[in-house]
């Protein structure tokens, strides 16, 4: 954990990275919207779905 620890602090002090603890800042509360309607679902034709066929004995 050291070597991390030492790591880390070698990689700041490259960059230049000394200004400690990042900044928190607080995410503005998104706006509601208003519930849009929902349209009824569109009824289809039913298809009629062939049954599997058996396979042939060549």
């Amino acid at each position: 954990m050291a070597a991390l620890q030492e790591s880390v602090s070698k990689a700041r002090a490259s960059r230049g990275d000394d200004a400690g603890p990042a900044e928190v800042h607080e995410l503005p509360k998104p706006k509601k919207k208003a519930a849009a309607k929902k349209q009824p679902a569109k009824k289809t034709a039913a298809k009629k779905t062939t049954g599997r066929r058996p396979r042939s004995s060549a």
